[in-house]
């Protein structure tokens, strides 16, 4: 391990066998950098606590995140691999996750779709109840602590201020601790977190996904607590018309005032949601919507129903034009049936494009127009040609040329340094 590390920045330094290859972002406990492992080439987030020497409180803090980060694990958590100091800085080595935030993707997309958003709950509620298996309370449950990786998974991030039964006492009687927009009534009043509370943040967290703003929201401060306090919101249907009473019904049973109301565990919320799928189709991560049609068929099974039809009657068409040719003489016996999988083949059907960088985050241009962020989807007819720009701070612009295939494909691209 290397004792010395230049204090104006840890960038290309080396902390054990990671080099810190790219600054990522700062958050109030300290820097986290992308590094790469010097022998085996394993690509890992380093969290470098910046304040230890001024503030004892948040070393023993940071130490606690790392200790129970460690205990975890699950596929839906990020998984701890090492715990060093460097010159006196504690360092948290951690999996790197390669995507995007929920909340950037909230933030591109306006709201999730309900199969979207279902699937996102489903997976950050695994990992809770495993969690709370544990006797660990996570206490900061938002968007900002959920990625979306780039494989279409959902990590839960950020232990911070997560707490077990050896947990120290970081606040003094009274303090609040957590996101405002996501704390619950019995935390603004001091109480002690339990599963509960991770329960209607959960909740929080569902209405944002599917209506793009959080249920309580103010222009002040003393507002918003009022409105939390009282469970105080508007109905995510009334926001959202393309949504389910049963969505509804879920997100109100989170947010109930009275914890004793609320789920009481985390299984049975998930024992609850096949009731929601049952409303929904197929929760998974996309870009196009899937909720059902109201004659009970999935909007989508009706595309597919519609283009299979398509397909049938252009080649009725070409073939009873072929017969009523007479079969005369043909330069090219295949050209008819050529023409007709030409023709009606690939009629009505997509395929996608899913465009990332190893940066991180790169805006995507199309025609001179901003069309999203990186992890970017696009959709096009097999065979169409696509030409994109990326753009990210700090590096050249790329631009990109790709052909749509018969196959759903990845695209991961590498900026260039100004």
């Amino acid at each position: 391990m290397h004792d010395h590390v230049d204090r104006r920045g840890f960038l290309n330094s080396t902390i054990g066998e990671y080099r810190l290859i790219d600054y990522l972002g700062a958050g109030g406990m300290g820097e986290v950098y992308r590094a790469v492992h010097s022998k085996i080439g394993r690509v890992a987030a380093v969290k470098i606590m910046t304040r230890a020497g001024r503030d004892p409180r948040s070393m023993e803090r940071f130490v606690n995140e790392a200790r129970i980060q460690a205990s975890l694990q699950h596929p839906n958590i990020a998984t701890l691999y090492d715990f060093c100091e460097v010159s006196g800085q504690p360092c948290i080595i951690m999996e790197f996750v390669d995507g995007q935030t929920l909340d950037d993707r909230i933030a591109s997309q306006g709201r999730l779709t309900a199969s979207e958003a279902l699937f996102v709950l489903q997976s950050a509620a695994e990992a809770l109840s495993y969690m709370h298996s544990h006797g660990i309370v996570h206490r900061d449950i938002k968007a900002n602590n959920i990625k979306v990786t780039s494989q279409g998974g959902i990590k839960l991030l950020d232990f911070g201020i997560a707490k077990d039964n050896s947990t120290p006492t970081f606040t003094q009687q009274g303090d609040v601790i957590g996101t405002l927009q996501y704390l619950s009534p019995e935390l603004l009043k001091g109480a002690s977190a339990d599963a509960r509370s991770d329960i209607w943040a959960l909740g929080v967290l569902f209405y944002e996904m599917v209506t793009g703003v959080t249920p309580f929201d103010a222009s002040t401060i003393g507002e918003l607590c009022e409105k939390i306090s009282k469970s105080s919101f508007t109905q995510a249907t009334a926001i959202n018309p393309a949504l389910t009473r049963e969505v509804d019904r879920l997100i109100e049973r989170c947010l109930k005032k009275n914890p004793a109301e609320r789920y009481q565990s985390i299984r049975d919320l998930l024992a609850d949601a096949p009731r929601l799928a049952s409303a929904i189709s197929d929760p998974r991560l996309g870009t196009s919507r899937r909720e059902k049609s109201p004659g009970g068929f999935s909007a989508w099974r009706l595309g597919l129903i519609s283009a299979a039809a398509a397909i049938v009657l252009v080649v009725l068409v070409v073939v009873i034009l072929a017969l009523w040719s007479g079969g005369g003489d043909d330069p090219a016996p295949g050209a008819n049936r050529n023409a007709a999988v030409a023709a009606g083949g690939d009629a009505g059907v997509t395929r996608s494009v899913t465009i990332e960088v190893a940066e991180g985050h790169a805006d995507v241009y199309k025609g001179g127009e901003k069309v999203g962020i990186t992890p970017f989807r696009i959709e096009g007819k097999p065979g169409e040609e696509l030409r994109l720009v990326l753009k990210a701070e700090g590096f050249a612009d790329k631009n990109v040329k790709l052909s749509v295939g018969q196959q759903d494909k990845p695209y991961t691209f590498t900026l260039e340094r100004k």
